[in-house]
């Protein structure tokens, strides 16, 4: 499958704490961390595993995402999270080493250190790996989840609402290509969201991520125009008018919006409305 471009695939900017929380998703993805062996040795552990095939087994891992931590050189967020929420595990004794290995244990819940990724602050939303592709039904199609990185839950609710099902529509694509500079910048993450209810509504203006005539993803502004004859066409417009124009082209008939619109660009270092 051919990768994004004109707008996904890219490095990350920072979310300030108003808006999602302190993220910085270059950075965490990117750089290798010097205590990583130290702190899988405190996962395996904490778990009662006695090698990494066991911890495996115990997180529900794949050998592939357990071999991509491990070159990475990058504890997951989601394995923090799940030693904490399943396993009672400190997330402060297992990044640092430091204070109780579990929940309760020596510390009142007042003294105890504050976590980071509590569950009960945060919501962790999945950086998607390369393409993005709509199946047959319209249903969202790819490669696999890179990483996750958490947004603050008051904010993710204010958007979206507190339905746990609808949260799981929101997703984080890397942005490729200066189309829609200065609004979306080369190397920057993208929220997008790709519930039915967002693929279906084009928004006059409003930006979303699409499939491209030639197979292609790209991140345009949108509006859904009829001409004369009763032909439906989606026009793209970049942000970027010095370099790119605006374009057209027809949808199929009875084919639906689903099988073009990805999803609605709801956050990019700012909302989108």
């Amino acid at each position: 499958m051919s990768n994004i471009n004109n707008g996904i695939d890219h490095k990350s900017t920072k979310p300030t704490s108003s808006l999602g929380g302190s993220v910085d998703p270059e950075e965490q993805a990117n750089q290798p961390d010097p205590l990583f062996e130290s702190k899988l040795e405190r996962l395996i552990s904490a778990l009662g595993a006695k090698n990494p095939t066991e911890l495996m087994k115990i997180l529900n891992l794949t050998l592939g995402s357990f071999g991509s931590a491990r070159k990475r050189q990058r504890l997951p967020a989601q394995w923090i999270v799940e030693a904490f929420e399943k396993h009672g595990i400190s997330s402060d004794w297992l990044l640092s080493g430091e204070g109780p290995m579990r929940r309760g244990e020596e510390l009142s819940e007042q003294q105890a250190p504050y976590n980071c990724l509590s569950p009960e602050d945060f919501e962790l939303l999945p950086l998607l790996e390369s393409r993005v592709a709509a199946g047959p039904e319209g249903e969202i199609i790819f490669d696999e989840v890179a990483d996750q990185y958490p947004f603050k839950k008051w904010w993710i609710e204010r958007m979206v609402g507190k339905d746990e099902f609808r949260k799981k529509f929101l997703v984080l694509i890397k942005v490729r290509g200066d189309s829609m500079s200065p609004t979306i910048n080369p190397g920057e993450v993208v929220m997008v969201d790709t519930y039915e209810g967002e693929r279906l509504d084009v928004r006059t203006g409003s930006i979303y991520m699409i499939i491209m005539p030639d197979g292609s993803s790209a991140i345009k502004r949108l509006a859904l125009s009829r001409k004369e004859d009763g032909r439906m066409t989606l026009i793209c417009m970049s942000d970027n008018v010095a370099v790119y124009r605006p374009f057209e082209f027809d949808l199929v008939p009875g084919r639906s919006l689903k099988q073009y619109i990805l999803g609605r660009v709801r956050w990019a270092g700012k909302e989108f409305d």
